[in-house]
């Protein structure tokens, strides 16, 4: 008697439950995005979006997680990000505008070139701030939704389904959540957004 054995990889699951989303879906603003760049042709599951429900269009909340070895004007950044040369990028207190990006490195991260010192410690989480740099931790957008399937947008026009109430996998999400997207997304230190989703 032969016996064999398979093992089979595990299903990546982003959602423990779904229980409301946006209906017809929404309009995702492309041009914002890095979506020519290898790697980034597809926006993931679980992505943080701003979704505005008066015209129908949603807007990738940007993040980024620091990799150790950088520097306080030049942080490293965890690849596949969205960020841009000119975006505004903060760690929750500062807010730096991005000057450059260099790409090349092939060890899992790019160096960002920033205008004001920000923190660089490994596993700081940043995110898109406000047309401000300096002392200053507004972001320009908060999620109020997440990306519920992968989708294509390689070719500058896509539409996307917005989970707004339910429960997400953190370990399975593709971009880090700071605590305000977290407290966004479970409707706002009040609870009067127009999302209910619990981060575990």
């Amino acid at each position: 008697m032969q016996i064999t054995t398979d093992s089979f990889d595990g299903r990546h699951v982003v959602f423990e439950k779904i229980l409301d989303e946006v209906s017809g879906g929404a309009s995702l603003n492309v041009a914002r995005l890095r979506s020519t760049d290898a790697g980034l042709e597809y926006i993931e599951a679980g992505t943080p979006v701003y979704y505005v429900a008066a015209t129908r269009v949603a807007e990738v909340c940007k993040s980024a997680l620091v990799i150790d070895g950088g520097g306080a004007t030049t942080p490293r950044v965890a690849k596949k990000h969205h960020f841009k040369v000119g975006d505004y990028i903060g760690d929750g207190t500062t807010t730096a505008i991005i000057t450059a990006i260099d790409t090349t490195s092939a060890t899992g991260y790019d160096t960002l070139t920033v205008n004001t010192a920000l923190t660089y410690a490994a596993n700081t989480k940043y995110a898109q701030g406000s047309a401000v740099s300096g002392s200053n931790a507004a972001l320009l957008y908060t999620p109020n939704g997440l990306v519920k399937s992968p989708v294509y947008i390689k070719d500058g026009n896509a539409d996307v389904s917005i989970v707004t109430i339910g429960e997400a996998r953190e370990d399975a999400l593709p971009y880090p959540l700071s605590s305000a997207f977290k407290i966004a997304l479970r409707g706002g230190a009040t609870g009067a957004g127009t999302s209910l989703i619990t981060v575990r």
